[in-house]
């Protein structure tokens, strides 16, 4: 960026994000009253960054998007009309969206190949088709170690129903709601999926599939790193999650289970035909402030547009025709040649030692991944599961690090496209969330638990709604709607 912008990034301070170090910094200088740097780049939990904004340090990005922002960044925004909302204050937009791909966080069902081959069955398409594959991962011996010790369904809900892997609130949509987060209605209005009747439907389910050895029984104890790894250490059959697993942490199925196989499919149907899998903001991977005493403030959104000229989709002959950075994320063979294999050809890679993996530099720019256009990934990929030629740089070093399992499950997630359910609430807590959220979030979490393990009867679903809705409930659900009302407002 200084060659090419005359951009000299400064950092103030560098820290790794393990146990949310880089989230716990900026929450102390927060409560500190610390001078915040020119520019705050975060990926994360909403609240953070509404903390930002209401720090009043930050600035107003409308005026700059409109005077600075390139076409390719302003087309991107354009493809989900809801891109701006969790930011817009009053009518200002305080943060600037960092675009993602379309549809990469989105579900399907992933199965144990070699499970399903070996005990002779299809691909479900609803939800009792599934159950009835599930009861022969638990009771058929699909692993063939004489033991009824493996499980249907890979799951935690620990700490949240709505995990990135290892979800469980698939369940849910196919019921027709989504737990944790705020849905609308075909009214328009917004309402708590979690207190929805389709809930107690779904936590009935649950309750069954647990005492029938579906999910293990420590379900409620496991978060999604113990949920995800019920599926690698090869103990369950079935997982939920996103169509890039194979590139992580599937692997470690592999390593773990020799000849071990999976594949994607399409999440099936409720009984009454509904499908519904989380969606959170589309095509937004983070956000950017400015602050307003800056002086360039310009200057981010130049740095963004470079990316997004020169990196996202890069042209043949371009300066990132192969790669961010030689002997990094690609090397060349003597004849010109491309590769991506460091294990293959280390001698083109000096410096990696033992590991196998590339290094990929664009992962430390302001921007996260550098620039995604958000719907050139699903683009591609569908291009090549539908068998076709990859031309661009793009598509060639998309198939060249795609597993097959990948592009197909992608092309999956294209085919279910409309049954995602986003939230609708993604602003600042309103003033009965500050002091009740915690209650509420603990009594819908307590009373799904002992519907789960048995310990209370599913009648105790309505009992939990009620309290709920007269403990500060229906006041924060007027709260959602009137902040909604304000914000969707042009």
């Amino acid at each position: 960026m200084k060659d090419n912008l005359g951009i000299d990034v400064k950092y103030d301070w560098v820290v790794t994000d393990t146990n949310q170090a880089y989230q716990t910094k900026i929450r102390l200088m927060l409560s500190s009253g610390d001078k915040m740097p020119d520019v705050i780049t975060y990926r994360g939990d909403m609240e953070t960054v509404n903390m930002l904004i209401d720090s009043g340090q930050f600035t107003d990005v409308g005026g700059l998007i409109d005077k600075y922002a390139g076409d390719v960044y302003k087309k991107g925004m354009e493809l989900n009309p809801d891109t701006l909302l969790p930011v817009t204050r009053d009518g200002k937009v305080m943060a600037l969206p960092v675009l993602d791909y379309a549809y990469n966080d989105d579900m399907v069902l992933w199965l144990r190949q070699d499970w399903m081959d070996k005990l002779g069955l299809q691909a479900p398409k609803t939800l009792a088709d599934f159950e009835n594959i599930m009861d022969a991962f638990v009771n058929k011996d699909p692993d063939g170690n004489g033991k009824k010790d493996t499980l249907g369904l890979a799951t935690g809900f620990k700490n949240t129903y709505l995990n990135w892997i290892a979800d469980i609130s698939w369940l849910f949509g196919d019921f027709g709601t989504m737990p944790e987060q705020w849905n609308k209605g075909a009214d328009g209005t917004l309402s708590y999926g979690s207190i929805d009747p389709g809930a107690k439907q779904a936590l009935s389910t649950l309750k069954t599939w647990m005492e029938k050895g579906y999910i293990t029984k420590d379900a409620g104890l496991v978060d999604e790193n113990g949920g995800y790894e019920q599926f690698t250490k090869g103990q369950a059959g079935a997982i939920v999650g996103r169509n890039w697993l194979p590139d992580w942490p599937f692997g470690d199925l592999l390593n773990n289970v020799p000849g071990a196989k999976y594949k994607a499919y399409a999440i099936p149907a409720g009984p009454d035909g509904k499908i519904g899998t989380q969606s959170g903001n589309p095509s937004v991977n983070g956000w950017m402030l400015i602050n307003k005493d800056s002086k360039h403030q310009e200057a981010l959104l130049r740095y963004y547009n470079f990316l997004f000229d020169n990196w996202a989709n890069p042209q043949k002959g371009g300066i990132f025709e192969n790669g961010f950075a030689e002997g990094y994320d690609y090397a060349k063979q003597a004849d010109g040649t491309v590769v991506k294999d460091p294990a293959k050809y280390p001698d083109l890679f000096p410096g990696y030692g033992d590991r196998t993996h590339l290094v990929e530099p664009i992962y430390y720019s302001l921007t996260f991944d550098g620039a995604r256009e958000p719907g050139l990934y699903a683009e591609t990929m569908n291009k090549l599961a539908n068998g076709g030629t990859p031309e661009t740089p793009y598509e060639i070093a998309t198939a060249a690090v795609r597993k097959p399992e990948n592009i197909e499950a992608m092309k999956i997630v294209l085919e279910q496209k409309d049954i995602r359910m986003k939230n609708y609430f993604q602003g600042p807590l309103t003033e009965t969330m500050k002091s009740k959220n915690e209650l509420l979030k603990k009594l819908v979490l307590q009373t799904y638990s002992k519907i789960i393990y048995g310990q209370s009867p599913i009648e105790e679903f309505d009992t939990m709604v009620a309290n709920w809705k007269k403990s500060g409930g229906d006041e924060i659900t007027k709260e959602v709607n009137d902040w909604y009302i304000s914000a969707s407002k042009k």
